[in-house]
């Protein structure tokens, strides 16, 4: 969460400095190729995509170690909420 925030505070920092008039959505190939080259909305974007992928990897981490302790409850309902976050990018992107 933190270096997330960093990235934000930072790309909004370099935002505010050099205005960029590039479109805010982008993939993860994309921003890493538009903060290389100098545009601070990729390192922005960097930032969102690092604070949305913080609880996802969290509820793999917690999956797997559910699995390996063989607690199916708890595999199914983090399989549950891995499925509902997931059809929600789905049906929103």
């Amino acid at each position: 969460m933190l270096s997330s925030l960093a990235l934000l505070i930072i790309g909004l920092i370099w935002y505010a400095l050099a205005p960029s008039g590039t479109d805010f959505t982008m993939g993860p190939a994309e921003a890493f190729k538009a903060t290389i080259s100098g545009d601070p909305v990729g390192l922005i974007c960097l930032g969102i995509m690092l604070l949305i992928a913080t609880p996802l990897l969290r509820i793999l981490v917690t999956l797997w170690t559910f699995l390996k302790l063989r607690d199916w409850k708890f595999v199914a309902i983090s399989l549950t909420v891995l499925l509902v976050i997931a059809t929600a990018i789905l049906i929103k992107g």
